[in-house]
């Protein structure tokens, strides 16, 4: 009975943030995303344009910054394209301003900020030395990208790359790589084997911190 009583307020908690959703518009699924069912959150965001996979877990909060106040903005999720398998863990923070790919088997641990733009708009003289930045970042096949790293436009996780906790990643990463520091610098080639690229399942993966 409980079960069923679990299934019958995950669906209705559906219905209702949708439903705000199309009526009051995309910032009722943002805010709600911050404290969200686990269960409802995926389902949530590809009815409202996001492209995920089969498997992929979003286990907690998740802040999604510029889904619609950037140039770069769409009118739904759609620059959200996420794989099958793929584990988010709790506070990860994405930047929709540009598209952000993340492959099958990919690993997110808690508290990653992924940024697609950069933009000091406000202040005409930093501007002008550094303008407006707004470019994708993908994450290849099977990479693991530890606690508290981020992702900064533009950049490239090659295929089953690990990104240590709290790095910066300002560069493009090759595959098969470990990748560590501020910035974060290649420290070694990883050997190819399929235990690399066998992501856990959800919720196995609570606090990576490679």
């Amino acid at each position: 009975m409980s079960r069923i009583l679990r299934r019958l307020k995950s669906e209705f908690e559906l219905a209702y943030v949708y439903c705000r959703a199309k009526l009051f518009g995309l910032d009722e699924v943002v805010r709600y995303l911050r404290n969200p069912a686990p269960n409802v959150s995926v389902r949530l965001l590809r009815k409202l344009g996001a492209t995920i996979g089969e498997e992929t877990t979003i286990k907690g909060p998740l802040y999604l910054d510029n889904v619609l106040e950037d140039i770069g903005s769409r009118t739904d999720f759609g620059n959200l394209q996420i794989g099958e398998n793929v584990y988010i863990g709790l506070g990860v923070t994405m930047d929709l301003a540009n598209v952000i790919m993340i492959a099958d088997n990919a690993v997110l641990s808690g508290n990653v900020s992924i940024l697609t733009h950069a933009d000091c708009n406000r202040s005409p003289g930093v501007s002008a030395i550094y303008p407006r930045v707004c470019k994708p970042v993908r994450i290849a096949t099977g990479s693991w990208i530890g606690f508290g790293a981020t992702l900064l436009a533009g950049v490239e996780i090659g295929e089953t790359t690990v990104v240590a906790a709290h790095s910066l990643v300002n560069q493009s990463c090759d595959a098969c790589s470990l990748y560590a520091g501020i910035p974060a610098q290649k420290k070694m080639s990883l050997p190819l084997s399929e235990s690399l690229s066998d992501t856990p399942k959800s919720g196995h993966v609570d606090h990576a911190g490679a």
